[in-house]
């Protein structure tokens, strides 16, 4: 039985090439750029559960560190296109053409879970998961929705939080159908749910919305890789969500670098959380989630100061000052 499918996606336009290297905005907006001189999230492993991608793509090609295929018999080439652009935005290489990804360094592992109508069951996820888990991977980007849940599912997701993992899902695109419309795994306590903004940080009237939103990136004509090496414009919280997972893949670069250890889960969720633009003006709502994170705050003139930073942390997470402060180090160094 198909349970599930990738989160409903806009195809806006494509082009079979691009020779003039284009960042898009959402990875600007993001903040990307400004950490690529230290990091480019060399060494860390981003795990993309979708519909495979287009191995033979410049821009993704030389970022395919292993993949595999719980989905029919044709290994992990993408013949859909929603994962390969998912792909590029994580990490397509800086190579002086095409586009460049939120962490263009990282480590792709490919599990293919969809079929090229963009639809699979339980057990290709669970399979791509424990894979993933199985690869020692940093962080999941998960851009697909269902209403399906099971105590199975539950523990699925624990067990990938227990083994350090960052699972980072799409909100879901059926914000027209209701206001509690965010389904799973975005709605289990162990993921973080990422919403969709357009350029002037609105939320996208297709975002879906529920206690569960909890970030919120860039998804509305995002500019990145696509089929036959080609580069598309597409519109979703699918989109959204890989930009946040680049974003995972850098602060877990920054804390090899910095710190010589893998940040876990929860203070990957603090740094995301803490260091976001309030959009909604009244704290975390059911559209923005906390609202938008960008590295670009971190210097801003609206930067907080590492005490009241610290003091956040401390009470929001429950975690010791020196865990507290550890975690800001992290952002204001």
């Amino acid at each position: 039985m198909k349970n599930f499918k990738i989160s409903d996606y806009t195809f806006v336009s494509s082009k079979p090439s691009q020779e003039e290297e284009v960042i898009d905005y959402g990875v600007r907006m993001v903040g990307a750029p400004l950490e690529w001189k230290e990091t480019m999230g060399e060494g860390i492993r981003v795990g993309i559960i979708d519909t495979g991608v287009c191995t033979s793509h410049p821009d993704l090609k030389s970022r395919i560190a292993d993949g595999a295929c719980f989905s029919g018999p044709s290994g992990i080439e993408d013949f859909n296109g929603h994962g390969t652009h998912v792909a590029g935005i994580v990490a397509a290489e800086r190579n002086g053409k095409g586009v460049v990804g939120v962490a263009p360094k990282a480590e792709l592992y490919i599990a293919k879970a969809f079929d090229k109508n963009g639809k699979t069951d339980y057990n290709a996820i669970e399979k791509s998961v424990l894979w993933l888990a199985n690869c020692g991977v940093d962080v999941i980007n998960m851009s697909f929705s269902s209403g399906f849940t099971s105590a199975r599912y539950a523990t699925l997701m624990r067990l990938a939080h227990r083994k350090g993992i960052t699972m980072i899902c799409a909100a879901g695109n059926e914000g027209l159908n209701g206001s509690d419309t965010i389904g799973y795994p975005a709605s289990f306590d162990e993921t973080i749910a990422v919403s969709a903004v357009d350029i002037n940080k609105n939320i996208a009237d297709f975002s879906s919305r529920g206690s569960a939103a909890e970030i919120s990136a860039a998804g509305i004509d995002i500019y990145s890789t696509y089929l036959n090496g080609g580069y598309a414009l597409l519109s979703g919280t699918s989109m959204a969500t890989p930009i946040i997972t680049g974003a995972v893949a850098l602060l877990q670069a920054k804390g090899a670098l910095r710190y010589n250890r893998r940040l876990t889960p929860d203070e990957i969720r603090l740094l995301l959380n803490i260091y976001t633009e309030d959009l909604s003006g009244f704290g975390r709502d059911d559209r923005y989630g906390y609202g938008l994170f960008s590295f670009g705050r971190i210097s801003g003139s609206d930067y907080v100061d590492a005490e009241r930073a610290s003091r956040a942390v401390r009470e929001r997470s429950g975690l010791s000052r020196a865990m507290a402060e550890l975690v800001v180090a992290m952002l204001i160094n």
